[in-house]
């Protein structure tokens, strides 16, 4: 990314439907997957007792209610998403007890009629990537934040830095290529979920869009794929996540097949004590201050 433009990113109307099916049935292992960000995540929001909490690009509400307990029950918190069946698995989780009261909120930031100052801070795991327009969206969220109030997310960095994407990725187009199989639109290292992995950018854009003190924080993460699966589980995992979704989407059936045996041979080069593939991904949280 070299400008607050980012590439064309995920039509939000695409999460309905099969997508959001197959995210739900493997949000357990995901969560698992995703621990380590959030850890780097909450440490760098410092959410305190009563706080105002917006989480951006919730999903199925595993940080909203993450944030709920952190701020406890004089805090508040809303789960924003663009998808509907998303919202619908998070509000049928229980909140924990002591927690924040929830509210879940359809919305793409983007055209959001956001609460002026309503909140006294916004986080968001990997939930800011994909806005069709980055430049308003931020400035949606800073208006939405009271004087003072700070910014919080986690982003990946570019794709090629993230062996959790370009190993199972590379392992697959090794095939795709030698059956002659041109490589899909949609695989640029900088598009889609790493669309704001150029830090310099990204700072200029908010920088724009009303926020200040801005400041990124690169942190390189042990990741267990799928929350601990074996090469093969994880390979098949692969097929429908990430880049390599949009590789898989339109094989025949023997180039897939080859594509998701060769993955597993190359997953099997990394895994723990436990036959469970760990790929390290890389990452920033992003911190801002709204003047």
């Amino acid at each position: 990314m070299t400008s607050d433009a980012a590439p064309v990113p995920d039509d939000p109307a695409a999460w309905t439907g099969e997508r959001v099916a197959n995210w739900l049935r493997l949000s357990a292992g995901l969560e698992r997957q995703l621990a380590p960000v959030s850890d780097v995540l909450f440490a760098a929001a410092a959410l305190a007792p009563g706080e105002r909490v917006l989480d951006v690009g919730c999903g199925t509400g595993p940080t909203t209610r993450e944030a709920a307990g952190a701020v406890g029950p004089d805090g508040s918190v809303t789960g924003l998403d663009v998808s509907a069946g998303m919202l619908e698995a998070a509000a049928s989780v229980p909140v924990p007890d002591g927690a924040a009261p929830i509210t879940w909120t359809p919305g793409d930031a983007v055209t959001w009629d956001a609460p002026a100052a309503a909140f006294d801070a916004v986080i968001s795991r990997f939930g800011v990537m994909f806005f069709s327009d980055p430049a308003a969206a931020f400035a949606t969220l800073a208006g939405a934040t009271a004087p003072g109030g700070r910014l919080a997310v986690a982003v990946w960095a570019r794709r090629d830095e993230s062996p959790l994407f370009e190993v199972p990725l590379a392992a697959a187009l090794e095939v795709t290529r030698a059956h002659g199989v041109a490589d899909p639109e949609g695989l640029e290292p900088d598009g889609g979920p790493f669309s704001l992995g150029d830090p310099a950018a990204v700072t200029a854009l908010l920088e724009r869009a009303g926020w200040s003190d801005v400041a990124v924080t690169p942190h390189r993460l042990a990741l267990p794929f799928g929350g601990g699966l074996t090469p093969a589980d994880a390979a098949a995992t692969a097929a429908g996540f990430g880049p390599n979704r949009i590789l898989f989407a339109d094989l025949d059936d023997d180039v897939r097949a080859e594509a998701v045996a060769r993955v597993a041979e190359v997953l099997g080069h990394h895994v723990d004590g436990d036959g469970h593939v760990v790929l390290d991904g890389r990452i920033f949280t992003i911190t801002a201050r709204r003047g």
